[in-house]
């Protein structure tokens, strides 16, 4: 009988989906970061742990790993808004945005059309104004969002689109405040629900959304029509930006970041070849889900409901605890010590993966192989990706045994790097494997259900797991790593694909200023200047960065060829180094 065959055998489909059902139920509520519900699940998934006989792997002798992450932000009192003599009413005639900091400013208004800079299109609102110490005015949308022709992709709207990019950007032209409207050419007032979906993490000026009627007449007072302004910058894209005279405004943000703990869940199983036994295997997939929506949310009008997450990730989490019960029961199976982890944390930013690989509660450099499951419960047609093929020459030869016999077509990618938890252990130059079954129409909304498993395709992935695993944990000789040549519209470094080539790979850590290199792709303009992981960015041609968000703001301002300077701090040393962008291929 074929391995793979006896090794599916082992597993249980039955235990498989009651663990996904658990998971993925209305109780659990989507296991939201930060909620009760997911404490719930990691204490769920250290029981199965302890009752598969697997040892605590975790701080102080246990099963769990903490740390803090952001989880959302509160109104503080002081959140005010006047425009000339007239105090806007919170709530009622405007709303902060959570990713503005804690403070206030007083100053002459400058309206700056949709609050865009956007070089590709030859466009710029600030261009012949001045909102140095101002606060800025800017309608919400793009211009020209009706025009299928236009540059900014008719109703398709671009990057620049975004509240937070166009606070970045004001903040960038020195602006103390932002003021959303939004623009004349929608009939409705959307203020409170625009807004919602935006990220908690700290933008450093103060924003709000605010409704027209206030500020409209107060720039009719000073001569100005922004229902005219509007039609006119629409019709040959020129900015109507101005400073109105002796307008002034107050604007006030008190917001207080959320900050709490949660928890990966780490268990072991010590290998039986004394030689061997001090170098580990990792399994692992993430537990944790969107809750109740979100930012995430793929259904903002279902925000509020549970989103359930069965096939992200409850498939995989639930894959690692049946794994486990069978690598238990299996001694002999493995020579090398297997690391069985449910990460928290990933949907904000891979942030448990990478918690651990810096804080880790093994030796980093013990570890073999990192193999993650990232929604492995809708396999179509016999068919599953396995990504990170390319960081060691042991794996493919492996897939190519295994894999004809495991009743799946596998699809290949070689790079270790994506959306998930694998790139943390990538970054630190360890071999990793990534299944994933792909998309579907209930990604990240609340139909995501534990009815549409295919548990039968998912125990096939699992015994496929299970086979490399034992091949690995048993093989006399280290797994060696091996770089592969990363694609350079993979979009990392750049704020999702736009902007020329930089070749960093960051850590998404919520508690640094700067931004942190968890790694820095080989042969890229980054890897050429002599940047490296653990690089802390801190500025970016000549511009402070504070955040990812600034970073990837910045670079869409640049183009290949381009040099800029980038401030970094190395330990206890700052640096500064020339950095010369390449086009993406």
């Amino acid at each position: 009988m074929p391995v793979v065959a006896t090794a599916a055998e082992q597993l249980s489909p039955t235990r498989y989906i009651e663990d996904v059902k658990f998971l993925a139920s209305d109780a659990m509520q989507g296991r939201g970061n930060g909620s009760p519900e997911l404490e719930q699940a990691a204490e769920y998934i250290s029981a199965q742990f302890r009752a598969s006989g697997l040892q605590p792997a975790g701080e102080d002798k246990g099963y769990f790993q903490a740390f803090e992450i952001t989880t959302g932000a509160t109104l503080g009192a002081k959140n005010e808004l006047k425009i000339g003599d007239t105090v806007l009413k919170i709530d009622a005639d405007f709303v902060p945005i959570v990713f503005s900091d804690t403070a206030q400013f007083d100053g002459p208004l400058v309206f700056a059309g949709y609050g865009i800079t956007a070089p590709e299109y030859k466009y710029d609102d600030y261009a012949g104004i001045d909102a140095t110490n101002k606060i800025v005015v800017a309608f919400t949308h793009e211009p020209q969002e009706l025009d299928t022709k236009s540059v900014f992709a008719g109703t398709d709207y671009t990057v620049h689109a975004s509240f937070v990019n166009k606070a970045i950007n004001a903040r960038m032209h020195g602006a103390k405040g932002i003021v959303f409207i939004t623009d004349p050419s929608h009939d409705y007032e959307e203020v409170g629900t625009a807004t919602r979906r935006e990220q908690a993490g700290d933008i450093s000026i103060p924003s709000v959304h605010a409704k027209r009627a206030v500020i409209v007449e107060a720039f009719k007072k000073g001569g100005k029509d922004l229902a005219e302004i509007r039609k006119a910058i629409d019709k040959d894209l020129a900015p109507q930006s101005f400073e109105v005279p002796g307008l002034t405004a107050h604007i006030a943000t008190d917001v207080t970041r959320i900050r709490k703990k949660v928890r990966n869940v780490i268990g072991a199983l010590p290998g039986t070849d004394p030689q061997l036994k001090d170098e580990w295997i990792v399994i692992g997939a993430h537990y944790d889900h969107l809750g109740l929506g979100g930012a995430s949310s793929m259904a903002p009008s279902l925000i509020g409901q549970p989103h359930h997450g069965a096939d992200d990730n409850a498939s995989g989490t639930a894959g690692v605890m049946e794994l486990a019960r069978v690598a238990a029961k299996s001694p002999n199976a493995r020579k090398r010590s297997i690391l069985f982890m449910a990460f928290a944390g990933e949907e904000v930013g891979l942030l448990g993966s990478s918690h651990f690989t810096n804080d880790p509660t093994i030796p980093l450099a013990s570890i073999d192989a990192m193999i993650n499951m990232d929604m492995i419960g809708r396999v179509s047609n016999n068919r599953i990706t396995v990504g990170g093929v390319g960081t060691s020459p042991s794996f493919k030869p492996a897939l190519d045994e295994f894999a004809p016999r495991s009743g799946l077509t596998v699809q290949p990618t070689e790079s270790g790097y994506g959306a998930s938890d694998q790139t943390a252990f990538n970054a630190k130059k360890i071999p990793v494997l990534f299944f994933f079954s792909g998309t579907h129409t209930d990604y990240h909304k609340p139909s995501d259900t534990a009815d549409k498993i295919n548990t039968a395709g998912a125990v096939k992935v699992l015994a496929l797991v299970q086979q490399l695993t034992e091949r690995f944990a048993g093989e006399p000789e280290k797994l060696v790593y091996a770089e592969v040549q990363e694609p350079r519209n993979s979009g990392r470094g750049s704020g999702g694909g736009y902007g020329p080539f930089f070749g960093s790979v960051p850590d998404f850590r919520d508690d640094i200023k700067g931004v942190l290199f968890a790694d820095v792709v080989n042969n890229s303009p980054a890897a050429k200047a002599g940047l490296k992981g653990g690089d802390i960015m801190v500025a970016f041609d000549g511009k402070t960065v504070q955040s990812l968000n600034d970073y990837a703001f910045i670079l869409r301002q640049k183009k290949p060829g381009d040099v800029v300077v980038v401030g970094i701090k190395r330990g206890d040393k700052d640096m500064t180094v020339n950095v010369t962008l390449e086009a993406r291929k």
